[in-house]
């Protein structure tokens, strides 16, 4: 029960009793007031699109009334991580270089290249004639200093002749017998490069001790220097 106030003498009036006890009046009424619901929104077909592909745009219309908080939430938190990709992506990466596989492969025999030039550079050099000399004097001692190891020998160019195989082979002078003088076999690849060679040059060449036949010194796998 509340104290209302008559609207004709102005004096206070119970809310329980019918009429104004000091003038008559009926006691007026006041109806409770009626809170207007506010129409709930549902997320339709476009603004789920909107929101899937396009949140920092269509996130801001569930702010609007009707909206439910879950979908609010949805919305922002879709948003937020879209956001957080696009700072990712700008993030600047270290780009690898393309990768070419010509210059590739020419770096890679550039490399073997200059290990075999290293390689080459530390194997012994002997004279075709210190060849000659040690096979004659000894084969067995010749056979465990030479016989396949590898090596380099100089030497004056006696021959150039080909086997019974057609392989290529130069003879150099080793100064001990004139018939049984060093040779020095080469793979048939290289006879444009035996075809430059005259009797009388001076070559170096790397090669691969094979032993002797009849106290001649063989080699095989010979390349010129």
């Amino acid at each position: 029960m509340a104290l209302l106030q008559c609207f004709e003498c102005k004096k206070p009036v119970s809310s329980a009793a019918a009429a104004c006890p000091g003038c008559g009046a009926p006691v007026q009424q006041h109806a409770p007031a009626v809170v207007a619901a506010v129409p709930q929104r549902t997320m339709g077909f476009w603004m789920v699109i909107g929101v899937l592909f396009m949140p920092y745009i269509f996130a801001w219309f569930l702010l609007r009334k009707g909206y439910s908080r879950s979908a609010r939430v949805v919305g922002f938190s879709w948003m937020f991580i879209g956001l957080l990709g696009l700072m990712v992506n700008k993030v600047p990466h270290t780009k690898s270089p393309d990768f070419d596989p010509v210059a590739a492969a020419q770096q890679r025999a550039q490399l073997k290249a200059e290990q075999e030039a290293r390689e080459i550079e530390a194997l012994p050099l002997y004279k075709a004639s210190e060849l000659a000399r040690a096979y004659a004097d000894n084969t067995v001692a010749a056979d465990q200093e030479f016989k396949g190891k590898r090596f380099k020998v100089t030497g004056t160019v006696d021959a150039i002749n080909t086997d019974f195989l057609g392989k290529p082979y130069v003879s150099l002078r080793g100064g001990v017998n004139q018939f049984m003088e060093p040779q020095f076999a080469f793979d048939k690849d290289q006879v444009d490069d035996l075809a430059e060679l005259r009797k009388g040059m001076k070559v170096t060449l790397v090669c691969t001790g094979r032993g002797d036949v009849a106290k001649t010194p063989m080699s095989r796998d010979c390349n010129l220097l």
